[in-house]
Formats: structure tokens, sequence, C-alpha cells
């Protein structure tokens, strides 16, 4: 077994303990619960507006929260438990090792976060027999999960205040400042895959959206797959620079 698949299960086993594994399901599941108590005595219109709804809080809280928290924990915990001496210390390449934290926090939150997508989108399909969301949901969500571990591995390592950080980024940020000014909307990372959702879902999604789902953004699976692609090079091209300079601290 190579030294980063090592790394992998070492990192999935420090960030994903039973506490945070049920604190963050059920995060994963709140967007569920939201749209069984909605959509309880709606018609079939009805119905997809409280999908939306659920798709809402799934993106902008659900999906940032877990992936910022357990992204910023991957390099985080190494770094407060004077641990990442020994890693960065064995003949392994410092990419590898930058790849393997990226993939590590990817797994943990993607994890979660799909299952949340999945639950939202079976219970609408159960509800209103129309199964063309789940994929749609699943790409969205695997997309803006992605480029929240990019920003946050490289930030766990280089602040102690990463987590708050974060909130402030999703709460104040995305949800406050890009909701305002849709022009940022690129630096959204629940944008960037909601933008894919919306894309590969059923037009009639459309008619339920406003001007504070998307921003400016266009919906564009392509355009939002191009998006995560340059946040993750770049986000492991930081990790790869910022682990080659503790070779000489």
């Amino acid at each position: 077994m190579s030294a980063a698949v090592h790394i992998v299960r070492a990192t999935l086993r420090q960030i994903l303990g039973a506490r945070r594994l049920l604190l963050f399901g059920a995060l994963a599941m709140f967007p569920g619960f939201i749209f069984i108590v909605t959509s309880a005595n709606e018609d079939t219109r009805g119905v997809l507006g409280s999908f939306k709804d659920g798709a809402d809080i799934h993106f902008s809280l659900a999906v940032p929260v877990t992936a910022l928290i357990l992204a910023a924990a991957a390099l985080g915990a190494e770094r407060r438990d004077l641990t990442l001496s020994f890693v960065v210390l064995r003949p392994i390449s410092r990419l590898s090792i930058a790849g393997a934290k990226l993939t590590a926090a990817f797994a943990a939150a993607i994890f979660l976060n799909a299952a949340g997508a999945a639950t939202l989108s079976i219970l609408y399909g159960i509800r209103s027999d129309d199964w063309a969301y789940v994929l749609p949901l699943l790409v969205g969500s695997a997309l803006a999960t992605l480029v929240y571990t990019a920003i946050f591995v490289p930030l766990g390592y280089l602040s102690e205040r990463s987590t708050l950080i974060g909130l402030a980024y999703v709460f104040v940020w995305e949800n406050g400042i890009v909701g305002a000014l849709g022009v940022l909307g690129v630096s959204s990372p629940w944008r960037i895959g909601y933008s894919a959702f919306v894309a590969l879902a059923p037009e009639a999604i459309l008619s339920h959206l406003d001007d504070f789902t998307l921003a400016d953004l266009s919906p564009s699976a392509p355009t939002a797959l191009v998006q995560t692609a340059v946040f993750v090079i770049v986000s492991a091209s930081l990790l790869t620079w910022i682990l080659r300079r503790r070779d000489l601290i």
C-alpha cells in the first residue's frame, strides 16, 4: 500500500470521529426534514418549491459547514498536535502529501454531504414520483464540497482560527455580501455547485429560483467543473509550496 493511501486512511480516522459523524450526519439530514415538514400539504408544484427550499438549505448551510470544518482539520489537527513533522520527514513527495490530505478531506465531507443530497432527492422522488433530481443534486454537492475542501485544507494549516474564518466566509461573505452583489458569485463555492445542479436538473426548477440563489452565475455544469478544477489546482500547488517551506523551519 502506498504512503499516500496510508496518509488518506490516517487522516480519515483523525477527522471523522463518532461525535462528528453524529453531528454532521444530523446536519446532512436537516434539509430532508425541512422538506417533509413544508411539503406535507402541497400540490405537485408546491412540492417542487419545497424541494428547492430544501436544496437551498443543503447548499448554503449543510454542505459548507460540514466541508469547511472537516477540511480545516485535515492539516490543522496535525499542526496543532505537532505530528506533521513525522509526515513531511518521510520520503514522500510534497505533492503526494498535499493530494492525500485533499483527498481525505473531500472523502470525509462528501460521504456526509452526498448522504444528505441523496436523502433530500429521494424524499422528493417518493413524494412526487420524479427521480430526475437525484443525480444533479449529487453532482452539485460534490463540486461544492470539492471547492470548500480546496479552500479550507490550506487555511486549516495557516490559521488556528480557520473554523471561525470559514463560518464568517459562509455566513457573512457568501450568504450576505455575495447575495447582495451578484457579480461576486464565482467566489461562492456553494453557488458553483448549485449552478451545476440547476444545469443538470429539469427546467422546471428554474421557475423557483430567485436572484439570491445563483447571484450572477449562469447554470452550467462544464463551467462549474472548470471553476472547481481551478480551485483544486491552486490549492494543491499552494499546499505543496507550504509543505516544502516547512523543511526550512
